[in-house]
This record gives C-alpha cells, sequence and structure tokens, in this order.
C-alpha cells in the first residue's frame, strides 16, 4: 500500500502567490497534493487573476514521480467548505497529512470607517471561521500517523501599512 505524505494547501490560484511556493516546494519533496483556490478573490484584486489550470499544470510539472495532485475550487466563506474540502482531499488520496492554510480574504475592503457589521463577517468567515473548521475538519481525519502537522500562514502587515485592507492577522488563530 501507498503510504504517501499528502498535504492539502489552501490559496494556491496564481504562480506569483505564497501558496504556490508552498506547493511547488513540497511537490519537490514527493508530496502528493491538494490545492484549493478561489480564482474570483483573484479577480477582484490589484494583481488580478491567473489560469488555475495553468497554475495546477505548474505544480503538476514539479511532483517527484508517481506523485499526483487534485485541485478543488471553492469558496472558503460558505460554512460546509472545509467540510468538503477535507472530504474531497480524503475521497482523492484517502488521508492528509499536511494542512496548509494559506487562504486570506483580504486586499480591497476599503477604509475602516467604511465597515459593517456585515463586510466584517465577510472578512471573518474566510480568514478566522474557515480556518479553524478546516483545522477541526483535519484533526477528526487525522489517524495519528507520524508527521502530522498544520501551518497557518498571516499577512505581512506587520511590515507596513496596507491602506483599503483590513487586518488578516487578528482574526486568525494565534497558535
Amino acid at each position: 500500500m501507498d503510504q504517501s505524505r499528502v498535504a492539502l494547501i489552501t490559496g494556491v490560484s496564481r504562480r506569483g502567490g505564497i501558496g504556490f511556493a508552498v506547493a511547488s516546494r513540497l511537490a519537490a519533496r514527493g508530496f502528493d497534493l491538494v490545492l484549493a483556490h478561489h480564482a474570483p478573490h483573484d479577480a477582484d484584486q490589484p494583481w488580478g487573476a491567473d489560469d488555475v489550470d495553468a497554475v495546477v499544470s505548474a505544480i503538476r510539472d514539479r511532483l517527484e514521480p508517481g506523485r499526483r495532485v487534485e485541485a478543488f475550487g471553492g469558496d472558503l466563506a460558505e460554512p460546509d467548505a472545509p467540510a468538503r474540502l477535507v472530504g474531497e482531499a480524503r475521497t482523492a488520496f484517502g488521508h492528509v497529512d499536511v494542512l496548509v492554510a494559506n487562504h486570506a480574504r483580504s486586499g480591497g475592503d476599503g477604509p475602516l470607517l467604511e465597515q459593517t457589521s456585515a463586510s466584517l463577517d465577510d472578512h471573518w468567515a474566510v480568514n478566522a471561521r474557515s480556518t479553524l473548521l478546516l483545522c477541526k475538519e483535519f484533526a477528526a481525519q487525522h489517524d495519528g500517523r507520524p508527521g502530522g502537522r498544520i501551518v497557518m500562514m498571516t499577512s505581512g502587515q506587520n511590515l507596513g501599512p496596507m491602506p483599503g485592507g483590513l487586518p488578516t492577522g487578528p482574526p486568525r488563530p494565534p497558535w
């Protein structure tokens, strides 16, 4: 039986992003990969959307022989999206060893004084709730094999101001 290591990485929708860099690195280290993307988010950002098929193809080119990549699109703001995503990963590979929560709703949020409870709820649904639910689903499916890991990314807002962007760090879990 194949005992491959499987990594689920969120926020892999463009070749210029951190998710792509993480996926490339794990591909080169022999992981099977599940890539989660939400290209419509990037389409609304100044950097624009990338061709998701080209993103997946570029990762596929970096895989070790015999390894696979699967990609799933979806909006992690939907309450059941984290469970669906982990379920799709398990269907594809049987287990998940590593979760990299790299996704974020960021950019183009507008000034703080223009925020409403609805806009903040939308922001936190992706940046906090979905991250915690992904961790819950990952933990529930993990079978105790060695090497299980959860990696949570945050923003670079500590490096300087990001006008028009709500902070992504505070709503994210600190551990």
